[in-house]
């Protein structure tokens, strides 16, 4: 796009709102999904469905970060409020080009593709009486069965799709690089949060302690994959190719077949 002659004026061109409006909806690298803490020198990867609002509140409750509004620590409301030397929050690739980054240390936690986008559509579109606008703007309808849903899913691409739709590679990676330095699992959840807990008690003296589970569907595992049809589990597997390649390889050849 070509920017307009400015003549005389010395303000630097900015897009209207509308325009930067536009660009946050069909760029999901606009979105700030690392929470990156400067004087612990910790970052985290949010993952949606991926026991993210658990993670959110232990290091809310480990670091002191309080809302003055009331807000709970699993909304991102909570963390726009911070102030920037305590959390700031960051693309993924800022987060890969800042020098204060680079000497610190970053976790996300992914979670087993089929699980993720079940448990996703059993919250988002069979229990909450309201669909999500972006959902609906995909073409996904409130209550619509689960092998409906996988359909619309599978044709939108991770650029127009709901942030709990996107792949989890898509998040945590730029250029082609995954940038946490740890990547844990769900379906492995309590080993690697300890690992978690080490790594960031070893770096800053300060313990998150025992993760307190939040809107954790645990019951929605990798097994549910057994119940669908050959066609949805294949729908999912070529979605979701890279999710299954770099964080559960041993699964991806088994949900093609």
């Amino acid at each position: 796009m070509t920017k307009p002659d400015m003549g005389n004026r010395s303000k630097r061109w900015r897009p209207r709102k509308w325009a930067r409006g536009l660009y946050r909806r069909i760029n999901p690298g606009f979105e700030r999904h690392v929470m990156w803490l400067p004087e612990a020198q910790i970052g985290y990867f949010r993952v949606a469905k991926a026991a993210n609002s658990s993670i959110r509140t232990a290091l809310a409750l480990a670091f002191d970060l309080t809302s003055a509004a009331g807000r709970r620590p699993s909304k991102d409301a909570f963390w726009a409020e911070q102030d920037r030397d305590r959390v700031w929050r960051m693309r993924p690739a800022a987060y890969a080009l800042h020098p204060a980054t680079r000497a610190g240390w970053s976790f996300t936690f992914v979670r087993h593709p089929v699980s993720r986008l079940y448990s996703c559509w059993n919250n988002k579109v069979v229990e909450n009486p309201v669909l999500l606008p972006r959902m609906a703007e995909m073409g996904i309808t409130r209550g619509m069965d689960f092998d409906a849903f996988v359909e619309v899913v599978a044709r939108t691409p991770d650029a127009k799709s709901e942030i709990h739709l996107r792949s989890q590679t898509s998040i945590v990676s730029w250029r082609g690089r995954v940038l946490p330095d740890f990547v844990g699992r769900v379906e492995n959840v309590e080993a690697d949060w300890n690992h978690v807990r080490y790594e960031i008690q070893m770096r800053c003296g300060i313990d998150p302690g025992p993760m307190r589970r939040h809107n954790m569907r645990g019951q929605t595992g990798p097994e549910i994959a057994e119940t669908l049809s050959p066609e949805t589990r294949a729908r999912i597997a070529t979605r979701y190719a890279e999710d299954f390649r770099l964080f559960y390889p041993d699964d991806a050849e088994a949900e093609r077949d």
